[in-house]
């Protein structure tokens, strides 16, 4: 059975270098919902910026950690010890270049598929078992090294189907917090 989720993550980068960055689509997910209440980001404990996104009375709260994507774990787990709130509660937004741009793929669990956030997660909630939302960017061109084409910025053309995704996150989210992830994933349709 599927727990409420209790917590969203969005992963990626705190420097203003990586702001419009493909890793930062997490980021910018979490902007997005973070805009429709009406509040700013409060910083926790110098590790994430946090706000509470609220829906038909249930309080979610929103984290951007800001340990840089490589230990995004560490915040989560910090966070969600600080408010008693399972692996199975956390709701993740990431980046993934096996997928292509303009698509979602939608996980219950699983490993990190070479994603370094989503490893540093896996190790220091101890599971794999949350759910995910993979937010695609690929593919990955041909003769363009991975750190590089993750690091890099949208072209023009590319914003297009970025944005149509991030139209799209506030629906997916309240659609989640409603059914819970699994009923909701065959609900939504991108």
């Amino acid at each position: 059975m599927t727990e409420n989720i209790k917590l969203i993550a969005g992963l990626g980068n705190p420097d203003i270098k990586y702001l419009n960055t493909r890793h930062n689509f997490g980021f910018k997910a979490l902007d997005v919902l973070a805009q429709t209440q009406n509040e700013q980001w409060k910083n926790h404990k110098d590790m994430a910026s946090v706000v509470f996104y609220e829906r038909n009375g249930k309080k979610v709260l929103l984290v951007k950690p800001m340990t840089y994507m490589n230990n995004s774990g560490l915040p989560l787990r910090v966070i969600a010890d600080f408010y008693k709130i399972k692996p199975s509660e956390i709701l993740v937004f990431y980046d993934d270049f096996s997928i292509p741009l303009g698509s979602l793929k939608f996980r219950m669990n699983g490993s990190s598929g070479g994603h370094n956030g989503i490893d540093s997660i896996i190790k220091h909630l101890g599971t794999s078992e949350f759910p995910r939302v993979k937010l695609g960017i690929g593919p990955l061109p041909k003769y363009v090294n991975m750190p590089d084409f993750v690091l890099g910025k949208f072209s023009d053309e590319e914003l297009i189907k970025v944005d149509k995704i991030l139209s799209s996150i506030t629906s997916i989210v309240d659609t989640i917090i409603d059914l819970g992830f699994e009923k909701a994933v065959s609900k939504i349709k991108i």
